[in-house]
């Protein structure tokens, strides 16, 4: 948990054999005193908008989001589980926090042999706690990885750099790429040993704020507060729902426009950010992967500097319609990769289509598979990139292969499920499933999926065997709540267990009180149980935080019990305008009784 655990890292990186360091032409010279680099190449792939590496833990491949906003490595408590790794608590000052809250129970362990690339470290702290992820990530690479040298980050090419500047480079500019192009430069804010996040000012429409480059967070984010201090008023903005993080809770977002952006000289206009609720002394605004997409960065730690120049298209996610960050002249030309680089060219196309350009990903996909067409990731990853163009035929033909050769793929495999159903392949998602039962870990984060389609196809066993495992090996993860309403909503709606339906409920709310359907599936639930009283106080709340047709419907059904039906009407009328269509959803789900006795209709 301090600077003495890095050494053994920095120790094993710094011995990698000179066979695996590249040395960058433009700064290399025989003269010992000048400027001159080496650097070890981490690839990285874009899933799901979120960076992963992989590292070998113990001899396993482990997932890691590339997280430098995170100040240590984690591993989630289902990994540790999965790996066998002993836990023990933190010392007893040492809280960590992410945007939405603080991370709960927070754990220790040491894992006896890490592989990250061509070096080999052993006896390596990982915290473990904080919420999962997606796109099948175990864990989180944070600071104390990707703080031991100097770091570049070309996203848009797939790979994180750790870099070891040689000789005088003090005032040199490292951003060694860059040739013709402008370079934007800023100095690191508050930058110490002890605090290495990476903190840059910029201005928003002219006003000056403090900023962390999180390649973690998937958008650009904006403090409610720093938002105000850019002069953006509550009015203008749009609501987008909630957003979570490493925290336990969870933060309300909007859409703002922002008429301006500056970083280093860099000038940016008419932009779309996210704005959160959430408060931080550390930071007004989060410079997400939508930045780093659009930028190649280089962290500069000797230096107190941060490099990036421009790859050209718009810079955040969503950008306003029609903006342009500047013209396309001033970015830097990309790196060529090699012909015979079929890795490479999967990367950018991971990038591409993270970055909203399914065309150009399908491109270098394609390519990829020409190259090298033995890979079963690369149909993978392609067969995403068809998904987002809607070739759902094609997107299962890749999957197909993918699977053919690699049949271990498991989030390959569970990603083919919904493409069968929807073909009207039911025995083939059913055998995938059951395939991914009989192979996953116990805690695997995929079981949660796993439950929520057994859910909707009501398959009520298979359903409740993977809520129970899920659930049990979750206790602390953000997705929690969610996963409690829908086994509430799967009981409610078949009419079981009404009890323990209740109780899921209960404990969703619990968790996530501003969640307005879990207020509404815990008012169905006590129709279930006959308690029309209990079942408008339910419904009540969850209209009182967003009106919709299920909680409207809901009340009438609970007022016409409680012979209140002029309100009853007017409750059935709010379903009606918000879904026409809510009379025969409510009947497929399996109220068929409750909708019959709510059978008023609108005047003619």
């Amino acid at each position: 948990m301090n600077a003495r655990r890095l050494a053994p890292l920095l120790a094993a990186i710094l011995a990698v054999p000179a066979q695996f360091l590249s040395m960058s032409d433009a700064m290399a010279a025989e003269d010992a005193n000048r400027c001159r680099i080496e650097t070890m190449s981490i690839p990285v792939r874009l899933v799901d908008r979120l960076p992963v590496a992989t590292l070998q833990l113990n001899g396993v491949a482990v997932p890691m989001l590339v997280d430098s906003g995170a100040f240590y490595s984690f591993l989630s408590a289902s990994t540790a589980q999965q790996l066998g790794l002993p836990l023990r608590k933190p010392p007893s000052h040492l809280e960590v926090r992410g945007v939405t809250g603080p991370v709960e129970g927070l754990r220790v362990t040491t894992v006896k042999r890490v592989r990250l690339e061509e070096a080999a470290l052993e006896d390596i702290e990982f915290l473990v706690g904080g919420s999962e992820k997606g796109a099948g990530i175990m864990g989180v690479l944070g600071r104390n990885f990707l703080s031991i040298a100097d770091t570049e980050y070309d996203l848009a090419h797939g790979v994180v750099r750790l870099v070891f500047p040689k000789g005088d480079c003090d005032k040199t500019s490292l951003a060694y790429w860059a040739g013709d192009a402008p370079v934007i430069e800023a100095p690191m804010l508050s930058y110490s040993r002890s605090d290495r996040t990476v903190r840059v000012e910029v201005q928003v429409n002219g006003r000056k704020l403090e900023a962390v480059m999180d390649t973690g967070a998937t958008n650009t984010v904006l403090t409610w507060g720093a938002a105000r201090k850019a002069g953006i008023e509550e009015k203008d903005m749009t609501p987008a729902g909630r957003t979570s993080g490493a925290g336990a809770d969870r933060a309300r977002a909007w859409f703002a426009n922002v008429e301006r952006f500056e970083l280093g000289g860099e000038k940016v206009r008419d932009n779309r950010l996210l704005v959160t609720d959430v408060s931080s002394r550390d930071q007004d605004m989060l410079l997400g992967l939508d930045y780093f997409l659009a930028h190649r960065v280089y962290v500069s730690r000797l230096q107190g500097k941060v490099y990036a120049t421009w790859n050209g298209g718009r810079v955040f996610a969503p950008s306003r319609p029609g903006s342009e960050a500047y013209n396309a002249s001033y970015a830097a030309k990309a790196d060529e990769i090699a012909a015979d680089d079929a890795d490479g060219f999967a990367r950018r196309g991971n990038a591409s289509l993270v970055a909203g350009d399914a065309p150009r990903a399908l491109e270098d996909l394609d390519r990829a598979i020409q190259l090298a067409p033995a890979v079963a990731g690369y149909f993978d990853a392609r067969a995403r990139v068809r998904i987002a163009l809607k070739q759902g035929k094609a997107a299962l033909a890749d999957l197909d292969e993918a699977l053919r050769l690699d049949p271990t793929m498991a989030e390959t495999r569970l990603r083919r499920v919904p493409l069968r159903l929807a073909s009207g392949d039911r025995d083939g998602a059913d055998a995938d499933l059951k395939a991914l039962d009989a192979s996953l870990p116990p805690a695997s984060n995929l079981r949660a999926s796993m439950a929520v389609t057994y859910a909707r196809r009501n398959l009520v066993p298979e359903a409740m065997r993977q809520f129970e495992l899920w659930i049990g090996s979750h206790p602390r993860d953000v997705r929690l709540a969610s996963m409690l309403g829908e086994r509430c909503w799967l009981r409610t709606r078949l009419n079981l267990e009404a009890d323990q339906a209740i109780d899921d409920c209960k404990a969703a709310i619990d968790r996530d009180e501003d969640e307005p359907a879990y207020h509404w599936q815990l008012g169905w639930a006590w129709l279930r149980q006959g308690d029309a009283s209990r079942a408008r106080k339910a419904f009540d709340q969850a209209i009182t935080r967003k009106p919709s047709a299920w909680a409207h419907y809901g009340r009438a059904v609970a007022l016409l019990r409680l012979n209140d039906t002029d309100k009853a009407r007017q409750d059935l009328e709010a379903a009606r305008r918000l879904t026409p269509t809510i009379d025969e959803s409510v009947t497929k789900a399996g109220f068929e009784a409750l909708a019959g006795a709510a059978a008023v209709r609108q005047p003619e």
